[in-house]
């Protein structure tokens, strides 16, 4: 049964039902926080993927966006919601620190309550909550079901006691057999080398996140040209269109992106920016772009201005010519390598799983992260080389259909949920 279209507080869901009736045991895909990104577009895949040989499910907070919302009813994904949501904003005080973690742990116990009402017996939990932070909550569900915990980025150098108090956690759950560590990329997993024994990190397999091929393939198709696109949005067509596809944080390198939008704004005028976000900005995020000397030649859109469906997003994107990642910190982003997909030449910071997909010359350009001079550097000089710039997207798009196809990565994940896919047992 599905909520699709409704977010209520008395939701009227059969959490009851026993998969097992069906002859298909049951996954969860749960996540705490009302942001959505890459990982849940990496979940979408994984949900698409399995979902003719499991029952699936999306367990998410009430009040998420309605854009994650379309895109589960657009892959026929059903999903309820659970009270109280996991802030991830930065803390600016300790009072806010302490507010934060009393929130963490309500919401963790609320969603723990609501995960019970399934048959967890007969359930996988795929969940993106980090050990460190929820650990309790995956206690519990180990000693329910299997639970999955897929890691995106890698863990950064962590204080002495940190560290010690992380490890512990890691070794207290990895010794149940119903915990299982995914990592999204091999930069990711190196860095669980120093949180696990040796035997679990064997164990580890690499699920890298993945583009939906038959998508591509139908925007890239399509026939709606350019100028209709910059009608649409009110875009110069005459100019070059360099875009990037993220929430606007800092960790994902916008004020760098602003800086060298600013170096190049000084040195010619056939360049125009965007940036294609999940939610509108906070006011005093637009205030601060109010202070870079960017005239019109910046945009920011949220995925309501874009439009209803994914297909309108990528259809923009595929209009761009130059897409630029300038990130401090990245797992393996859905964004980078979509882009590639669509054959946009990409330049991106070169930082962890990055390399992974963008090769230096060969299918991307990788730059210092947090260097604007550099970043702009090297925007000019694929503005003025047009054939580097289709060169290099024509072998991202062989590159990603070639190693990040979805059905394939997929049926890697649909793999490790069959292993255990037998009842579970009482003894962790």
């Amino acid at each position: 049964m599905s909520s699709k279209g409704t977010q209520k507080n008395d939701l009227k869901i059969n959490k009851d039902k026993n998969p097992a009736q069906s002859g298909l045991k049951q996954i969860l895909f749960v996540w705490s926080y009302l942001e959505w990104g890459g990982a849940q577009i990496y979940f979408l895949a994984l949900m698409r993927s399995v979902s003719g040989q499991f029952e699936v499910r999306a367990v998410l907070p009430n009040g998420s966006d309605k854009k994650i919302l379309e895109y589960l009813e657009a892959s026929n994904i059903e999903y309820d919601f659970f009270e109280g949501n996991i802030d991830l904003s930065k803390a600016k005080s300790i009072g806010q620190r302490i507010k934060r973690r009393w929130n963490d742990f309500i919401t963790n116990v609320s969603l723990g309550r609501h995960l019970s009402g399934y048959d967890l017996r007969n359930s996988i939990v795929q969940i993106d909550v980090a050990p460190w932070a929820g650990f309790a909550l995956l206690f519990y569900l180990i000693m329910k079901t299997d639970v999955f915990v897929t890691f995106h980025t890698a863990i950064p150098e962590l204080p002495f006691w940190r560290r010690t108090l992380w490890k512990t956690k890691f070794a207290i759950l990895t010794a149940s057999k119903r915990f299982h560590l995914v990592a999204s990329n091999s930069d990711v997993k190196k860095s669980l080398r120093a949180f696990v024994n040796e035997a679990r990190y064997r164990q580890i397999e690499i699920v890298y996140s993945s583009v939906n091929t038959e998508e591509i393939k139908t925007v890239l198709q399509d026939d709606q040209t350019r100028s209709e696109i910059a009608r649409k949005y009110n875009f110069p067509p005459e100019k070059i269109w360099v875009c990037n596809v993220a929430q606007f944080i800092e960790r994902k390198g916008c004020w760098v992106f602003l800086e060298a939008i600013e170096i190049l704004r000084k040195q010619r005028s056939d360049l125009y920016f965007f940036w294609l976000g999940t939610a509108p900005l906070e006011k005093e995020t637009v205030e601060r772009i109010g202070g870079y000397d960017l005239e019109n030649n910046f945009r920011f859109l949220s995925a309501d201005e874009i439009g209803a469906s994914r297909r309108d997003l990528l259809t923009l994107w595929r209009a761009a010519d130059l897409f630029v990642l300038p990130s401090f910190q990245e797992g393996l982003p859905v964004a980078l390598i979509e882009a590639m997909a669509l054959g946009r030449a990409c330049i991106a910071s070169n930082i962890n799983a990055v390399p992974e997909a963008v090769k230096h010359l060969e299918n991307g350009l990788l730059v210092e992260a947090g260097d604007s001079r550099k970043l702009a550097r090297a925007i000019g000089d694929l503005a003025d080389d047009r054939f580097m710039r289709e060169k290099l997207g024509e072998n991202a798009h062989k590159y990603v259909l070639k190693n990040f196809d979805e059905k394939i990565i997929g049926d890697k994940m649909r793999r490790l949920y069959e292993k255990i896919s037998c009842p579970a047992t009482t003894s962790i």
